[in-house]
Formats: structure tokens, C-alpha cells, sequence
């Protein structure tokens, strides 16, 4: 299935209610934090979040959120690259975690209720995008709010 998605311009602001986080630093957090495991299975991160992205959430929520898919995307990883990038799609900011291992659909196999809580607390959708025979996209949708 071809990314239909667009760019999302350097001057990009998303914003709700006056708690903003730069999405940016929050993946590269999240990105360090992880990559013992990461790398213990041979696989390595990139975080092509587009600096300028800021999110209008709470940042504990939106941790815990973006952190569980990143760490799902690492459980089913092995020897492989996963990138996570924002994407615009309408009225909604993607942010898509991409795992290109043979094993990626391991690591999806439970998704636990507090972190799809969190996730609606947030205004989010979870979806799931299989491209080719091995490549997995995990994508958090959030609406996009007027700045």
C-alpha cells in the first residue's frame, strides 16, 4: 500500500490546550531509552520526526503512548532499521513507527488496555499498515487543532 500522506511543513504547530512538547525531543528520548534493547537485537532507530513538529498534549501520556509502540516495534525487530516520522493526512498528524523485520508482527501480538486508555485520552487512533511481505507501520493519529 503506497504512504497517500504528505510533509508536514517546517512551520508545523499542533495545539489543543497550551501543553506542547516538542515531538522531536520526545522521540529522541524515547529513541535513547531504548536503544540497549535496540541494538541488542541488532536493529537501530531513526528519528525522522521534522524538528518543528510540537504536539498541544500532555507529555506523560504521549510517552507512555509513543514508548509503547516504539518498544513493541523493537520487541519484533531483529537485524533491522525503524524509523519513526510525522506525516500529515488530512485533518490528522500521523506519527508512523516503521519496522522493516521479518519478525515485526511478533511484537504486535498484545496490546496492553492501559496504553489503548492512554491513547484515547490523547484523542488518538492506533493503526496498522503492512507494506510488502515484511515491512509493519504503526501510526498514532491525532487531530490536528487550529493554533
Amino acid at each position: 500500500m503506497k504512504n497517500q500522506s504528505q510533509q508536514i511543513p517546517s512551520h508545523a504547530h499542533f495545539s489543543a490546550s497550551g501543553n506542547v512538547t516538542s515531538l522531536y525531543q520526545l522521540v529522541n528520548k524515547l529513541q535513547m531509552s531504548l536503544l540497549p534493547q535496540a541494538t541488542g537485537k541488532n536493529s537501530f532507530i531513526i528519528n525522522n520526526v521534522d524538528k518543528a513538529v510540537s504536539v498541544d498534549a500532555e507529555e506523560n501520556a504521549l510517552s507512555f503512548v509513543i514508548g509503547s509502540l516504539l518498544s513493541n516495534a523493537v520487541i519484533g525487530s531483529s537485524n533491522c532499521c525503524i524509523r519513526i516520522e510525522t506525516a500529515s493526512a488530512g485533518n490528522q498528524l500521523q506519527i508512523r513507527i516503521r519496522n522493516n523485520s521479518a519478525l515485526a508482527y511478533s511484537g504486535y501480538t498484545h496490546v496492553p488496555g492501559n496504553f489503548v486508555d492512554a491513547a484515547r485520552q490523547l484523542g488518538a487512533n492506533i493503526g496498522l499498515e503492512k507494506e510488502g511481505t515484511q515491512a509493519i507501520t504503526l501510526i498514532l493519529s491525532l487531530l490536528k487543532h487550529p493554533a
